[in-house]
C-alpha cells in the first residue's frame, strides 16, 4: 500500500493518498477542536435542498475540506434510457422528474442552480430538521454544536444539531460491523473518526482514474490500518467527491453533466461567466455530479458560511468597476 504525504497550507489538515489493490484512496484528517462543520442548507420554506457540486459548496462556504453525504433523488437513470430520450430532453420536449435541461446545464456550469434535491434519510442542519428519520439509511452521523462526532444506527440523538445519513456503518469503536460486500467496483465515500479527528475518505472505482474499486470489507481493513475507530459509508458512486483546499482530488464521472457542459441549451439562458470559470477551474477536467447534500470543514476562527468574494465582485458591489470603465473609455477616446 503506497501512501503519499501532502503538506497542507493549513498544517493541521493532513491529506494523504493510498493505493489499495489497484484502487486510489484519498484521505483527510483534521482536528475536531480546530474545525467546525458546515452543511448544505435547506431550500427556504421547503423540505429539500438544491443540487450543488461539492466543489461549488466548498467555494461558497469557504470549506477547506468538503465531501458529499446523503443519498438523494433528482434524475432517475431510467428516465433517459436512450440517446433519443436525451435529445428530446436537450430540445425541451420532455422534462424527466420535472427537470428542464436548461436548469441542469446552469447547475453543471456554475456548480449550483435551482433544481431541488430530495435528500434521503435523516438530515438536520444547525438544529433544523430538513428530513426526519423515517426508516431506511440507518447509519446516522451526528455533529454536535460543541464539536465532535457521534455515530448512531436506526435512531436520532436527543436535540440533534447536524445529522447526515449513510447506507451502513462500517466500524464501531475499532470493531468491524457486518457489511454488504457485494459491490467491489463503485466509488465509495466514508465519514470516520480517528481519536479527536474528523476523517473523510473517498475511493475511486468503475475505472475512474484507472481504479478498479474496493469492497466495504477492503475499506474496513484500510480504515483500521489508518487508526480509524468509527466509520459510516455515505452516498458513493458518481456522487463521491472529495475537495481539499480548492482542488477536486478524486475522479468522479457524471454522464449527465459531462454532456450538459458541452451541449448548449435550446433556450437563451444567462450563466454567470465568473461562476462558470470558477467551476471549470475547480473541476480540472473531471465531470462532477451535483449532489443534494455536502459537508465541509471550516477553521473555527472563520465565519461559517461566509462566501468567498472575488476582486471582481468587490469592485462591482462598490461601483468601482463602472468608474474604471468610464476612465478607460475616456482614455480610448483621447488616444
Amino acid at each position: 500500500m503506497l501512501s503519499l504525504p501532502f503538506v497542507s497550507v493549513l498544517a493541521t489538515v493532513h491529506y494523504s493518498t493510498h493505493m489499495v489493490d489497484q484502487t486510489q484512496v484519498y484521505m483527510v484528517a483534521a482536528p475536531m477542536a480546530e474545525y467546525a462543520v458546515v452543511m448544505t442548507e435547506a431550500t427556504p420554506g421547503r423540505q429539500d435542498t438544491s443540487l450543488e457540486t461539492t466543489a461549488a459548496f466548498a467555494r461558497r462556504t469557504g470549506a477547506v475540506v468538503a465531501m458529499n453525504t446523503n443519498f438523494f433523488r433528482w434524475l432517475e437513470t431510467r428516465s433517459l434510457s436512450s440517446w433519443r430520450d436525451y435529445q428530446a430532453w436537450v430540445m425541451g420536449q420532455v422534462t424527466p422528474n420535472g427537470i428542464g435541461y436548461s436548469a441542469l446545464r446552469e447547475t453543471c456550469l456554475t456548480g449550483r442552480g435551482s433544481i431541488p434535491a430530495g435528500v434521503l434519510g435523516a438530515y438536520v442542519v444547525n438544529g433544523k430538521v430538513v428530513r426526519p428519520y423515517e426508516g431506511g439509511y440507518p447509519a446516522l452521523v451526528h455533529f454536535p454544536a460543541a464539536g465532535g462526532m457521534e455515530f448512531y444506527r436506526g435512531k436520532l440523538p436527543r436535540n440533534p444539531f447536524n445529522v447526515v445519513s449513510g447506507s451502513q456503518q462500517l466500524l464501531e469503536q475499532g470493531n468491524k460491523l457486518p457489511v454488504n460486500a457485494s459491490d467491489r467496483t463503485s466509488p465509495k465515500a466514508i465519514l470516520g473518526r480517528r481519536s479527536n479527528e474528523y476523517v473523510f475518505v473517498v475511493s475511486d472505482g468503475r475505472g475512474n482514474g484507472g481504479s478498479v474499486g474496493l469492497s466495504f470489507l477492503q475499506l474496513q481493513e484500510f480504515l483500521l490500518q489508518q487508526g480509524v475507530t468509527d466509520a459510516t459509508a455515505v452516498d458513493g458512486g458518481e456522487s463521491a467527491t472529495l475537495v481539499v483546499e480548492g482542488a477536486v482530488k478524486n475522479y468522479p464521472n457524471d454522464r449527465f453533466c459531462a454532456l450538459a457542459r458541452v451541449l448548449p441549451a435550446p433556450t437563451l439562458s444567462f450563466v454567470n461567466p465568473q461562476e462558470q470559470a470558477r467551476e471549470a477551474a475547480m473541476v480540472m477536467g473531471r465531470s462532477l455530479r451535483p449532489t443534494g447534500a455536502n459537508i465541509g470543514l471550516v477553521p473555527r476562527n472563520h465565519a461559517q458560511g461566509m462566501p468567498v468574494i472575488s476582486l471582481w465582485e468587490r469592485l462591482r458591489s462598490r461601483g468601482w468597476w463602472s468608474k474604471i470603465m468610464v476612465r478607460l473609455r475616456a482614455w480610448r477616446n483621447w488616444v
